[in-house]
């Protein structure tokens, strides 16, 4: 069993989520209002090693009413910096890493976070959700970034994703979908929703 994940991510028209080793915004007021909202219905919150180097969040619920939910980081080599905004107290946080990371670095995680070990040198993503289901994590909200989002699709353990198109070119950057899927891969249409400039695609993956 996994828990149902929802794939959430804001982009240029061009089709790129940010520069590489720089933060851009995308969400105007509105869209990131439905972001927190959707933070607050989710159990966890799952982002790739390299979204806390380069934009450090806090990946809790500040722009809506709600629970923080589970702040999930998949950083197989163990690089969080200890002293990154998901490891402070204002949510529990879980730290996947592979048996390959260092362990005198996953000690010093494991005093400021859970650390739950899955795969050998890369991670085991469909083992690594087992495990948070058995957690009672039963849903998790994905936001990034480009490499976890590509290998999560390929894997097939995408259940829907909401696509935030933002009025921008930003003519080279990171791709939402680093790389090339290993297969076509059909979506079916759910909604859609303009907030002001920008717009917003839902689909359900078959």
């Amino acid at each position: 069993m996994k828990p149902h994940v929802i794939l959430n991510c804001a982009m240029s028209l061009d089709g790129f989520i940010g520069k590489s080793a720089k933060r851009v915004k995308f969400s105007n007021k509105l869209d990131k209002q439905r972001v927190h909202k959707l933070r607050a219905k989710v159990d966890g919150i799952m982002v790739g090693i390299n979204t806390v180097l380069v934009d450090n969040p806090h990946l809790t619920v500040r722009h809506a009413r709600g629970k923080n939910p589970v702040r999930i980081i998949v950083d197989s080599k163990a690089r969080i910096p200890l002293n990154a905004k998901v490891l402070d107290n204002d949510a529990r946080t879980i730290v996947a890493v592979s048996r390959k990371a260092r362990k005198e670095r996953v000690k010093k995680i494991a005093q400021k976070a859970e650390v739950i070990v899955s795969g050998s040198s890369r991670i085991n993503l469909k083992q690594l959700l087992e495990k948070l289901h058995a957690r009672k994590i039963r849903s998790v909200l994905l936001e990034g970034g480009g490499t976890l989002i590509k290998s999560m699709i390929d894997e097939n353990l995408v259940d829907e994703l909401y696509l935030t198109i933002a009025p921008v070119l930003l003519g080279s950057g990171v791709r939402w979908i680093e790389k090339n899927l290993g297969s076509k891969r059909d979506l079916k249409y759910s909604d859609c929703n303009v907030l002001n400039n920008q717009v917003v695609l839902h689909y359900k993956l078959k």
